[in-house]
């Protein structure tokens, strides 16, 4: 799992933001473009993974566990206040969603108002994701430390967390990042991107569909939680328990994984059918 997250964002990005340089432009046919493409991707899918997690490995063999002396132990400690990986999950996954929902419901912005040439154009995009995803986190944690009922959160912790809610925080803010998955996919390739204005490339129709998303976002959080779709609907039986119980252990971020899929794989290997009629010319 955190392999895939990391890939997540490690492999379309150089897509997204670095339109495949540095093996494109190129006189490269396939499929030794894509080889090489793949290959590229994967060593700094490799160069992230081993930045954002093998320390937290390095914690658990090194000094819980004490079998390991060849990995380091997790650097955002004092940064986040936890050793635990879910730091890196609440941040990483905003990454993702930020980076998708540029080639998607954004249609390439903001990113298209970067006039800068390969790989700068890339660094600059990157850079701003990561950081603008921080800030996102960082906003999603402070909501949900105000507005969940934290005093019986903290009853139902693990007892390694040692009665501190960070680790929660940031994983339940990668789950609310979940959230707008499926919004911002089907909005994209079952809506066309569809908005009021006339120009669906303009900074309107754009405003129009991130806050749509986020709120349609919203909505999905409430009916998992709240409705409680996660017992009657996944009978996921920590489900049973209280509105503090239900959020440490409804494990969203699974079903919003798998519920996408479907999406995907309609668009990807059927062409939208039975949704769309395509003519063949």
């Amino acid at each position: 799992m955190t392999f895939v997250l990391i890939g997540f964002f490690s492999y379309p990005f150089v897509t997204i933001y670095f339109g495949k340089w540095p093996v494109q432009p190129s006189d490269l046919i396939q499929p030794r473009a894509g080889i090489l493409e793949l290959a590229w991707t994967s060593i700094l899918t490799v160069f992230f993974f081993t930045a954002l997690i093998v320390p937290f490995w390095g914690m658990l063999y090194g000094s819980v566990f004490g079998t390991s002396f060849a990995l380091n132990i997790p650097w955002w400690n004092d940064i986040s206040g936890t050793a635990h990986v879910h730091w890196v999950f609440g941040w990483l996954e905003w990454t993702i969603i930020i980076l998708f929902m540029t080639a998607n419901v954004w249609r390439g912005k903001p990113w298209s108002e970067v006039h800068l040439p390969q790989p700068w154009k890339g660094l600059v995009c990157t850079a701003v994701t990561m950081a603008l995803a921080y800030v996102v986190g960082l906003i999603t944690v402070s909501g949900i430390a105000a507005l969940a009922p934290m005093n019986d959160v903290v009853k139902h912790l693990p007892v390694s967390d040692s009665g501190s809610p960070v680790r929660f925080l940031w994983y339940h803010s990668a789950e609310i990042a979940g959230f707008t998955l499926f919004p911002f996919l089907s909005w994209h390739h079952y809506f066309d991107d569809k908005t009021p204005f006339k120009d669906v490339d303009s900074w309107a129709a754009f405003l129009f569909r991130t806050v749509g998303v986020f709120i349609f976002g919203a909505i999905l959080y409430f009916i998992f939680y709240f409705v409680n779709f996660g017992d009657w609907g996944l009978g996921n039986h920590h489900m049973h328990g209280p509105i503090s119980e239900r959020l440490i252990h409804g494990e969203s971020l699974i079903w919003n994984f798998w519920w996408i899929i479907p999406l995907l794989w309609n668009e990807w290997f059927f062409h939208k059918w039975p949704f769309y009629g395509h003519s063949v010319h």
